[in-house]
């Protein structure tokens, strides 16, 4: 009888972590696993596939002006983690809530010093005083272009149309995107949210421990 029950102990031992195991790895949510948008396919319409790893599409150069009028070409897989906005030319007092917030996250550059800042505006035409001190710097840079070429890097090349499940706006001007070292999506917030930029700050944090431990 005593033998019967030591069994059973040491089955319900083993056997509860496993199903407990199994249960966390099917049906909850890692939180530590940021997911990577846009899959690539092939001329036939199939998932795009390398060594049997899905193939995610990656950001391309883009080519606009600093803010002194000088071209610059900005590199999104030469290890840098960048997010990106794009700020509007009538920056109202939710534009100005955004870049209240990205202020907030430049300030992780001290601790992640690849994190780069990139706002996108449109026929820039000098700063304004109630933008950020911190704003068109060494970590928070600012590129300009005519309204064609903004639109078509916002809308076609970062893909920040892309509709958000559960986001509480889509809109374009409180949208932000997050690009690891090796240029691809990895996601995008609504700065107009508060807890949006704690949950992109912590996602930051993810990405650069991902970096070093890898």
């Amino acid at each position: 009888m005593i033998n019967f029950r030591k069994a059973g102990l040491l089955i319900l031992t083993l056997v509860i972590p496993a199903l407990v195991f199994v249960f966390l790895k099917l049906f909850a949510t890692n939180h530590y696993d940021l997911p990577y948008y846009h899959p690539e396919f092939t001329a036939t319409g199939e998932l795009a596939m390398n060594n049997g790893d899905t193939v995610f599409y990656q950001v391309p150069d883009i080519s606009l002006k600093k803010t002194d009028g000088n071209p610059f070409v900005e590199k999104f897989k030469d290890g840098k983690m960048t997010i990106v906005n794009f700020l509007p030319q009538a920056c109202d007092d939710s534009c100005k809530i955004v870049l209240g917030q990205i202020e907030r996250i430049s300030a992780l550059t001290e601790s992640i010093p690849n994190l780069q800042l990139l706002t996108l505006t449109e026929n820039w035409n000098g700063k304004n005083a109630s933008y950020p001190a911190s704003m068109d710097s060494k970590n928070w840079l600012v590129l300009t272009g005519s309204t064609d070429e903004i639109n078509d890097v916002c809308k076609r090349v970062l893909k920040m149309e892309t509709k958000v499940p559960k986001a509480k706006t889509n809109s374009l001007e409180s949208k932000l995107v997050l690009i690891d070292t090796k240029g691809q999506i990895r996601g995008y917030y609504n700065l107009s949210d508060l807890e949006e930029t704690d949950r992109l700050m912590g996602e930051i944090k993810i990405l650069d421990y991902e970096k070093k431990s890898n």
